[in-house]
């Protein structure tokens, strides 16, 4: 996620050294968007600065010359909705004061000076942002079991193959053979007679 990061450009006299320090280390900073912008008390609505305000929709840091409170009050004022998140440099804001769900980090460029740990509290609320939670309540829960897993199929009904059933018997008795019998002799002794009876 990218934090825009807004920063007023009127400084006072003894913060122009601060203000510069904080464009240098701004601009083309990974994961920061900086908007320079005029005094929001003097912004008139149909100005360039609240058009580019009005198209910030998301979490933003807003520096300016001026206490947190004020500056939140001057930002309901022109419309920049959002409620006052604590940071390390802002570490009690109090209960939130708005409906508005967007966060606003404010900071009080009076009260810090150092370039360096503000855009390294930039940094670390960039990081913070960037970090996904995920919902128990938004988990499936798991699919149920079929009922009839684990459990084998039944083979089917059917004899197998090569059982006793369908092997032929090597033990079945058939009836012998005499070999010193022919089983035609009856038959033909009786056709020789016949023939012998019709020998005129």
């Amino acid at each position: 996620m990218r934090l825009p990061v807004i920063l007023v450009q009127n400084s006072p006299a003894n913060g122009s050294a601060v203000a510069e320090a904080l464009v240098a280390s701004l601009i083309g900073h990974p994961g920061l968007d900086l908007t320079l912008v005029d005094r929001f008390d003097s912004l008139a609505p149909d100005s360039t600065d609240r058009m580019t305000l009005a198209g910030i929709t998301v979490p933003a840091a807003v520096l300016d010359w001026r206490t947190p409170e004020k500056l939140f009050t001057t930002l309901q004022a022109i419309e920049f909705q959002g409620y006052r998140c604590a940071h390390q440099l802002d570490p009690d804001p109090g209960p939130p004061d708005s409906a508005h769900r967007r966060r606003l980090f404010l900071f009080d460029l009076n009260d810090h000076r150092d370039a360096k740990r503000i855009v390294a509290e930039l940094d670390r609320i960039r990081d913070s942002l960037s970090v996904k939670t995920v919902s128990l309540g938004g988990l499936a829960p798991p699919k149920p079991a079929p009922q009839n897993a684990g459990v084998e199929k039944a083979a089917p009904n059917h004899p197998p193959a090569n059982t006793a059933s369908s092997v032929p018997n090597s033990k079945t008795k058939h009836p012998p053979i005499t070999l010193n019998q022919d089983p035609t002799d009856d038959t033909l002794n009786e056709l020789l007679d016949q023939l012998d009876d019709l020998d005129v």
